[in-house]
């Protein structure tokens, strides 16, 4: 996280630079394994030929796909986001209880996308038979790219939405606990060897709360 770049420039060329052979990050990979299998930070291993054709395969754990070091964020724009946050669930909760809107936007996706299409299906039955919900929670979690291009570099690097997603409440766990990696990593290596060149501080990681605050 690039505390101190203002403009596109000074973050593009203050930013880390990850080591890419295989055969320098694999005490980090090892690390990072070893790790995960004692945190929880891990995935139901994907069906194949060959968990199929084995019981206890089926209830295998690997670890979850994860990125060795943190990627950099201008602090500005970090807190911008986080303070943007509370109105984005204003706005999408206003738009989940308009039905004239959801119905219009959604009813000509058709066959195009199958889940939404799915779930569009759900909500429609479930206002059908007048369900009341005593209560409403909305779980929701928004993606952003930091947007820096070389060819502007007096521009400011701008965070990006590329979506908002209602569905993956389970990675509210998982992110916290890549938090946790991260600041591990960093007290251990020092990421020492994987940054070419470059460094990241401790007081750069900002805490993950997203599993505590649901």
């Amino acid at each position: 996280m690039s505390k101190f770049a203002t403009t596109n420039r000074e973050f593009l060329s203050r930013r880390p630079q990850y080591v890419q052979a295989a055969s320098e990050l694999r005490g980090y990979i090892e690390t990072a394994v070893d790790w995960e299998a004692t945190h929880g930070l891990l995935f139901r291993a994907p069906p194949s030929d060959a968990t199929a054709s084995t019981d206890w395969l089926q209830a295998a754990l690997v670890p979850a796909p994860i990125a060795l070091a943190p990627s950099p964020v201008p602090r500005s724009e970090f807190d911008r986001v986080v303070a943007l946050q509370p109105a984005l669930n204003q706005l999408f909760d206003r738009i989940s209880r308009d039905h004239d809107f959801l119905v219009n936007t959604l009813q000509s996706l058709g066959t195009a996308d199958e889940f939404t299409s799915r779930v569009f299906e759900m909500y429609l039955k479930q206002t059908a038979l007048g369900a009341i919900k005593p209560a409403v929670i909305g779980i929701h979690r928004s993606d952003y790219l930091i947007h820096a291009p070389e060819s502007e570099p007096n521009s400011k690097p701008r965070a990006k939405q590329v979506e908002f997603n209602t569905i993956a409440a389970s990675f509210a766990s998982l992110s916290a606990v890549v938090g946790d990696f991260h600041r591990f990593m960093l007290a251990r290596t020092g990421y020492k060897d994987l940054l070419k060149p470059g460094r990241i501080d401790a007081d750069q990681l900002p805490p993950n709360e997203s599993l505590t605050s649901i």
